[in-house]
C-alpha cells in the first residue's frame, strides 16, 4: 500500500532522513537506500509517495521513496557537495597555488586535472557496463588511476555516479592511494618533503 508524505528531515552526510506521514502519526524514517531514483536526493518539504516494511525489531521504516514531483536529471550534479568532494577541491587548489608560486610544475596541475577527467570516464563506463551486466574494469585498475593523481575524479564519481561509493574494502583501499599520492607529491614538490628524504640519503650515507 502506497502512502503520500512530506520530508521533514534529510541529513546528506549519513544519508538518512523522516517522512512525515499526510494522514497523520509519528514521522517515518527512510534510507538513501529506499530511494526508487538513486541519481537524486530529497528535498526538504518535497512531497514523496513511499511504503512501509518492518525491520526484524519492529521498527517500521520507508521503502519504495518516489518522488511526487520528479526531479531533473541535473540534480546529482547540483546536490550539496561532500566533504570528500571539498578535500579533492581544496586539494587542486593548494596545488593551482603552489605552481602560481612556482615551486612546482604546471604539468602536475595538468596531469592531476587530466588523469581525474579520465578516472571519471572509467568509474562512469564501470557502472554503464554493471547495469549491463558486461565486461567489467579491474579495481585494481581504479586504484592504480587514482594512486597516479585521479583520484579526485574517483571521489567525484562516487558522489554523482553513486558507483563504488558503499563497498568495502574498495573505499578503505582508495583512500589508502590518495593518502599515498598526497604523500609523494609532498615528498617530491614541497621543501619539507625534499629536506626529508635529503636528510634520508645523508643518514643512509653514514
Amino acid at each position: 500500500m502506497k502512502y503520500k508524505g512530506t520530508v521533514v528531515q534529510w541529513n546528506h552526510q549519513k544519508g538518512f532522513g523522516f517522512i512525515q506521514p499526510q494522514h497523520g502519526g509519528d514521522n517515518v524514517f527512510f534510507h538513501i537506500s529506499a530511494l526508487s531514483d538513486r541519481q537524486s536526493r530529497p528535498r526538504m518539504n518535497e512531497h514523496v509517495y513511499y511504503e512501509l516494511s518492518t525491520d526484524h525489531k519492529g521498527k517500521k521504516s520507508a521503502k519504495s521513496v518516489m518522488f511526487v514531483k520528479a526531479h531533473s536529471g541535473l540534480d546529482k550534479y547540483t546536490a550539496p557537495m561532500s566533504k570528500a568532494q571539498g578535500f579533492s577541491v581544496l586539494f587542486l587548489a593548494l596545488v593551482a597555488g603552489w605552481v602560481w608560486l612556482a615551486r612546482c610544475p604546471y604539468w602536475v596541475l595538468i596531469g592531476y586535472v587530466c588523469l581525474s577527467i579520465v578516472t571519471f570516464a572509467v568509474y562512469a563506463h564501470d557502472k554503464r557496463a554493471a547495469s549491463k551486466d558486461a565486461w567489467r574494469t579491474k579495481e585494481a585498475s581504479l586504484h592504480l588511476l587514482s594512486l597516479a593523481g585521479g583520484w579526485p575524479g574517483a571521489l567525484w564519481a562516487q558522489k554523482i555516479l553513486r558507483h563504488k561509493s558503499q563497498k568495502q574494502p574498495f573505499k578503505a583501499i582508495l583512500w589508502l592511494t590518495i593518502l599515498t599520492n598526497i604523500s609523494i607529491f609532498m615528498l617530491v614538490f614541497t621543501p619539507l618533503g625534499q629536506y626529508g628524504v635529503h636528510a634520508l640519503r645523508l643518514l643512509m650515507a653514514k
